[in-house]
């Protein structure tokens, strides 16, 4: 069976001509050159929606996003009732938020690839309406164990979001936006982790954890009609060689493309002055709960490359680095609620206030790295002659690389010393900073450099961390009880700094890893 190098997949390499003030042959917004380049006479492509069919389809799939990380995180201000209605210790109740993260990654792995073959739509209901079902039986569940595999089997569902909404952004906006959308996209999936205890601790409080659960049930209902209402099918039958290539950039022989430069004028020629596509669907035709089955995509390969995207350093690079930063969540999210009670006697409301300061870290994080990678590329673009690399998007990662590791040391040495309880909070919501900003910057990279393969990417980058967060969530606190909680936070603080200041690295040579990921033959489909 042959293998195949990904430009044989798709021709398209991540360097493209993002600003050009040469004609108009090329479609622009803006100031910039529209990548893709949309179908102009089709109203039924996904880029030629108006913004407000955009942003109604992105937000009800990231409600779903936020749910999730919301039904994760709320339950752990709710411990001491769970304790005592089913008589488990704290260690062994910490796996109804650590064993969520193995929900999560099997989302991730066993279900998001569906949406290559099958189309996004049918999975964001059927995996909402899972989420929804698992979430009364959580409500409903009469044993730890019940419990446990309610919370396992919402979070698998609803973990299919976090590749598949990124995916989505990819499916609806152009180059040029994405990393602002990105960052909304990470504001909502941590504005669910870091809102929930400072809801739920109350809730919890005057009315028992079971309604923490029926809370999140009748939002997810909320979330079904959304979903049906106003997500269209989003997957769009695009040529990659003619949307994507007309716009790149050749600067390199090895990236030249396959066709002669007439024939990518008429192509361009071709796309701008093309008749009328198929009439606009109508509302009730955009509501089927199907759509259409994808007869070019293989289903096995669908399974199997998020894994084989492994041969890609700047891969490897990005999911190491976002699963350091999970991890060191996972550990504040562990040791918040013990140390809170323990040292500065904050019962479930006010460990639920605690939470603040992490929603502000997120919001930050997100808002702030988000908008402000696609600033820089763009301004960096312009001094390039129009052109721009995947990697002006890097240099945003110098926030999160000196925020988060201060943020471990506040926390570390503020517990350690009992300092003033303010001191915790400010690091978790500095650590909590990094949550969302490296997606916000590395999502965007791994779409704009491997555009063909950009489901299969970022279903390993956001699920491999979720292996990380299981892990990291059983093993935490033998951890601090064998090694300190100083020792602990010294090798996160290295470890993080290490792997984040090597960002240099693929600033530098991340073009070169590209054209050497475009030749290699790694792929069976």
């Amino acid at each position: 069976m042959p293998l195949y190098k990904l430009e044989e997949l798709e021709h398209t390499h991540g360097t493209i001509q993002l600003v050009d003030d040469s004609g108009d042959t090329l479609q622009k917004k803006d100031g910039f050159v529209l990548c893709p380049q949309p179908k102009l006479n089709d109203p039924n492509d996904p880029l030629n929606w108006s913004t407000k069919k955009k942003i109604a389809a992105l937000y009800s799939i990231l409600l779903l996003s936020m749910l999730c990380n919301f039904c994760i995180t709320g339950l752990g201000t709710g411990f001491a009732q769970l304790e005592s209605d089913f008589g488990v210790g704290i260690n062994k109740l910490s796996y109804l938020i650590s064993a969520t993260g193995l929900g999560e990654a099997m989302g991730c792995f066993l279900c998001a690839p569906l949406a290559s073959k099958f189309g996004k739509r049918p999975v964001w209901l059927g995996c909402s309406v899972i989420f929804f079902t698992c979430n009364i039986w959580a409500a409903v569940a009469k044993s730890f164990a019940s419990l446990l595999c309610a919370r396992i089997f919402a979070t698998w569902a609803a973990g299919t979001s976090e590749p598949l909404s990124f995916a989505t952004i990819n499916d609806l906006f152009f180059l040029h936006e994405r990393g602002t959308q990105a960052g909304v996209q990470g504001m909502w999936l941590t504005f669910g982790s870091s809102m929930a205890p400072v809801v739920c601790g109350y809730l919890i409080q005057a009315a028992g954890w079971r309604w923490y659960h029926w809370l999140v049930t009748i939002l997810a209902g909320v979330d079904v009609v959304l979903i049906f209402l106003f997500f269209p099918e989003t997957q769009y039958p695009r040529n990659l060689h003619t949307s994507m290539d007309i716009t790149h950039a050749i600067d390199d022989a090895s990236f030249q493309s396959d066709e002669p430069e007439q024939e990518i004028s008429k192509t361009v020629s071709t796309i701008n002055s093309s008749p009328a596509y198929s009439k606009k669907k109508t509302f009730m035709q955009e509501l089927k709960p199907w759509s259409p089955v994808d007869p070019d995509v293989n289903l096995v390969g669908a399974f199997i490359r998020p894994w084989v995207v492994w041969a890609f350093p700047s891969m490897i690079w990005g999911v190491l680095a976002f699963s350091l930063n999970v991890a060191c969540v996972v550990v504040l999210l562990s040791l918040q609620p013990i140390y809170l009670a323990e040292i500065y006697h904050f019962k479930a409301g006010a460990q639920g206030l605690a939470s603040l300061g992490a929603f502000v870290g997120v919001n930050l994080g997100a808002l702030f790295c988000g908008h402000l990678n696609d600033l820089l590329s763009h301004r960096l673009a312009k001094r390039n002659q129009g052109v721009f690399e995947p990697e002006m998007r890097i240099p945003v990662i110098i926030f999160p690389t000196v925020i988060v590791p201060l943020g471990l040391i506040l926390f570390g040495v503020g517990i350690k010393n009992e300092w003033h309880w303010i001191v915790p909070i400010i690091g978790a919501g500095m650590v909590n900073f990094g949550l969302p900003a490296l997606p916000a910057i590395m999502s965007p990279y791994i779409m704009d450099s491997y555009y063909p393969l950009a489901m299969d990417c970022l279903i390993l980058f956001n699920g491999f961390k979720n292996f990380v967060s299981f892990a990291v969530g059983f093993a935490v606190i033998p951890w601090i009880d064998r090694n300190g909680i100083v020792a602990v936070f010294c090798i996160l603080v290295a470890m993080m700094f290490a792997v984040y200041v090597s960002f240099a690295f693929l600033y530098i040579f991340g073009k070169s890893l590209r054209k050497g990921d475009a030749q290699k033959k790694i792929f069976l489909f």
